[in-house]
C-alpha cells in the first residue's frame, strides 16, 4: 500500500464533491464512514509481555458518484480512503470504477472494479460489516474488490447468480497475471429471509510466474446459510482454501474456516449481536494452530442513517489447545451514510 499526500486527499475528495453538482439531476452522489474509538489490549502468553493502546481508527470512508445515461446505461465510481491507528498517513484506493449494464429483471453487467460476489453475499446478511469483515477476510483468502467482467442475476425462480472473471490481484494492487481469476456462486431463497449458498473460486491471484515460478492453483469452496428478518439475524458461512498464499512453494497448504453470528432487534432502535469465528490456517504445514475470533454488543440507531455500537471483542491464537496470543479490544463503532 503506497500513502497518499494530505494535498492529494484533499484533491481526490474535492473533485467526488463537486463533480455531482456539475450536472444536477444526471448525477447522485454519497458515501460511507466507518470509524471506532476503542482501546486494545494485547497479550503474549508466551513470553508474559502486554501492552495496551487507546486511540481511533478511521476504517473506511466510501464516496459514491452514479452518472446514469439511460434506465439500462451507467456509470460507478468508489474512491476507498482510511486512516488507521499506527499509520502516520491515510490509504487512498478506487474500489469501483465500471460500467454498468441493466438488463431483464434483475441482471447486471459491470465491467471495471467492482466488489466480489462472496464479499457481497456474507455482508448483505451478515448485517454488521461496519464492526468487521468476516473471516475468510481476516485470513486474508479473498478480495473484497477485483478488475475484470462481473455478472450477476436471476437463474430461476428463487436462483440467482454471481459471476466474476478477473485480474485476482485485488484493486489495491492493479495487475495481471498469465490467466484470469473466476469466482462465483448460486444462492439458493426458500423465502424471503432464507438464503443457501454455495460457490468458490480459481485462480493465481495476478501472479504471472516471471519473477517464481508457480507450482499451484489458488482455489476456495465456500457454503452459507442464513436468515433475516425486521427482528432476528442468523447464519453460517464456511469456507475452505488451498494454496492460497503458496503457490510459489513446492509444498501444498490447506486452510479452512466458518464464522455464526446472530442478532436480535430488541426495540425499534436497539438490538445486541453476537458472532463467533474458528479457523485453522495451516493445516498441512502447522496443523496444531488454530485462531478464533469472538465480539458481542448492543446497537443504536440515533438517526435513519446512522448505527452506533458499543462492542467488545477478542482474537486469540492456540497451539494445541493453549493460547499463545489474545488481543481483547472495547469501544465505539459506527457506520454513518449519507
Amino acid at each position: 500500500m503506497k500513502p497518499v499526500s494530505k494535498a492529494a486527499l484533499r484533491l481526490a475528495l474535492g473533485l467526488a464533491l463537486a463533480a455531482p453538482a456539475a450536472h444536477a439531476g444526471e448525477f447522485t452522489f454519497g458515501g460511507k464512514i466507518y470509524a471506532d474509538a476503542s482501546v486494545l489490549r494485547q497479550h503474549d502468553h508466551v513470553t508474559g509481555a502486554r501492552s495496551s493502546d487507546t486511540n481511533v481508527d478511521l476504517k473506511r470512508l466510501y464516496l459514491d458518484a452514479d452518472y446514469a445515461f439511460d434506465p439500462a446505461w451507467s456509470v460507478h465510481v468508489t474512491t476507498d480512503f482510511n486512516w488507521l491507528r499506527g499509520e502516520r498517513d491515510p490509504d487512498l484506493w478506487l474500489k469501483h470504477a465500471y460500467l454498468q449494464r441493466k438488463f431483464g429483471q434483475s441482471g447486471q453487467l459491470r465491467l471495471g472494479v467492482d466488489d466480489m460476489p462472496w464479499i457481497t453475499l456474507g455482508s448483505q446478511w451478515y448485517g454488521y460489516r461496519y464492526i468487521d469483515s468476516l473471516s475468510t477476510s481476516m485470513q486474508k483468502i479473498d478480495d473484497a474488490a477485483d478488475w475484470g467482467v462481473h455478472l450477476k442475476g436471476e437463474l430461476a425462480p428463487k436462483l440467482d447468480y454471481a459471476f466474476a472473471v478477473v485480474t485476482g490481484a485485488g484493486y489495491k494492487r492493479p495487475s495481471h497475471g498469465n490467466r484470469a481469476d473466476v469466482e462465483a456462486l448460486l444462492a439458493y431463497h426458500p423465502s424471503a429471509h432464507t438464503v443457501l449458498a454455495l460457490g468458490g473460486y480459481d485462480g493465481q491471484r495476478g501472479e504471472d510466474g516471471d519473477r517464481l515460478p508457480l507450482y499451484h492453483t489458488a482455489r476456495r469452496v465456500d457454503l452459507m446459510a442464513a436468515y433475516a428478518d425486521d427482528t432476528w439475524r442468523f447464519g453460517v458461512r464456511y469456507a475452505y482454501a488451498s494454496n492460497w498464499s503458496t503457490i510459489h512453494d513446492t509444498a501444498s497448504e490447506r486452510g479452512r474456516s466458518w464464522s455464526t453470528w446472530a442478532s436480535l432487534r430488541l426495540a425499534k432502535d436497539w438490538s445486541v449481536f453476537a458472532r463467533y469465528d474458528r479457523m485453522q490456517p495451516q493445516r498441512l504445514q502447522d496443523p496444531g494452530q488454530r485462531t478464533w475470533y469472538a465480539n458481542a454488543g448492543v446497537e443504536w440507531k440515533p438517526a435513519k442513517r446512522v448505527r452506533l455500537a458499543l462492542v467488545a471483542k477478542r482474537n486469540a491464537v492456540e497451539y494445541h489447545g493453549r493460547e499463545q496470543h489474545s488481543t481483547d479490544e472495547v469501544g465505539i463503532w459506527s457506520e454513518i451514510a449519507f
